[in-house]
């Protein structure tokens, strides 16, 4: 990772380029955050910066907003489409796909209630 980020580094030199943005998956991306932490006084790394890639990214959000509407009925009506421990993982966003089909459901049911 290190190698990879002084690779990036050197590439936005090139190019004239102030700062270097990088993206990782999230495994990758917990241990570039380590690296730059443990190497604070590096001159070469003081200018990245770590982007969290999209996937994981989406995932991320989708697990803020079930940890958000926690105790708000949202579990117990995902239970009526889906088995229970895939409930979970669609609150926590491990579940992409499902979890996107999941909210788009709740959003048509809701919206057609409210436009009653």
């Amino acid at each position: 990772i290190y190698t990879a980020l002084l690779s990036s580094v050197e590439k936005s030199k090139s190019l004239n380029q102030q700062s270097t943005i990088v993206t990782f998956d999230q495994p990758l991306y917990l241990k570039a955050r380590e690296v730059i932490a443990s190497r604070q006084g590096d001159p070469e790394l003081q200018h990245v910066i770590l982007r969290l890639g999209g996937f994981h990214l989406l995932m991320s959000f989708m697990g803020a907003g079930g940890f958000i509407m926690e105790g708000s009925g949202l579990s117990e009506l995902f239970n009526l489409i889906y088995a229970a421990v895939s409930t979970e993982k669609l609150l926590t966003g491990h579940a992409y796909a499902r979890a996107v089909r999941a909210h788009m459901l709740a959003h048509r049911t809701l919206a057609s209630i409210i436009l009653e």
